[in-house]
């Protein structure tokens, strides 16, 4: 079977993530949260692609820096974000809007927390999700503008979306995050499993992106604090759904 939409990840700064969504259906490109251009300036030409417009998924700088050489090149290509503040932003984008591009349709999210203006992309057809720093793979991003309240309740509007959906996060922090867990859970037979494939996975190709949230809610007790993983300090410090996420944030931010 030939998917609809093919994503190439493009590794930027130190442990960023830039996404390139190309069909094979038409020459078109979208692109998301590119920190540099050089690499997608490149692909673009090498490949005779024509860029049709760029999501932006919050204001930070290692997500919106590649915006100007990218439109000095392509001058009247859109620009999605969640506010006109950011950088060229052409159109400003909220909760539940349907944005369609010239080779998908994507949901808008908003999910505050990491930022005020967070926002991630669903792509229900093609079972895609790009979540910024919202969501990583064993973990979840730091808390900078919202409340942990916030964080809390953006991470459960992924929770409830279908298991089969591939999730493309901001950063490659896995390793941290599985080394954060294994502290905390002493090392369970599930993490030992998730730390071998891990392993695999960055040998073969330097990267643990993409991943299913199906997986994920078996294991990231960020994301679902009803996994039995989670359960298991549930239990032990007797604290709720949202206790126990606090609980974790704030050690993680200690870590």
């Amino acid at each position: 079977m030939i998917e609809n939409i093919i994503v190439k990840i493009i590794p930027q700064l130190k442990d960023n993530y830039s996404f390139i969504l190309k069909s094979n259906k038409n020459s078109s490109v979208v692109i998301i949260d590119p920190a540099e251009s050089n690499y997608h300036l490149k692909f673009l030409k090498k490949n005779n692609l024509e860029l049709n417009c760029i999501f932006l998924t919050h204001h930070h700088k290692d997500h919106t820096a590649g915006v100007g050489d990218l439109i000095d090149k392509y001058p009247d290509v859109k620009i999605y974000s969640p506010s006109y503040l950011i950088q060229s932003t052409t159109n400003e984008i909220k909760n539940d809007n349907l944005i369609h591009t010239n080779i998908n349709k994507f949901r808008v999210i908003e999910t505050p927390g990491h930022t005020l203006d967070h926002i991630i992309l669903h792509d229900s057809e093609n079972n895609l999700l790009f979540c910024g720093d919202t969501l990583f793979r064993l973990g979840c991003g730091r808390i900078f503008e919202g409340t942990f309240d916030q964080m809390h309740n953006s991470l459960q509007k992924i929770n409830i979306l279908p298991n089969k959906t591939k999730i493309f996060c901001g950063h490659e922090y896995t390793e941290n995050n599985l080394k954060f867990l294994k502290k905390i859970f002493n090392n369970t037979e599930e993490l030992i499993k998730i730390n071998k494939l891990v392993n695999i996975e960055i040998g073969k190709t330097g990267s643990s992106i993409h991943f299913y949230l199906g997986d994920e809610k078996k294991v990231n007790p960020f994301l679902n604090q009803d996994s039995d993983l989670a359960n298991i300090l549930k239990i032990k410090h007797n604290l709720s759904n949202k206790e126990l996420f606090v609980f974790l944030r704030e050690k993680k931010d200690n870590f």
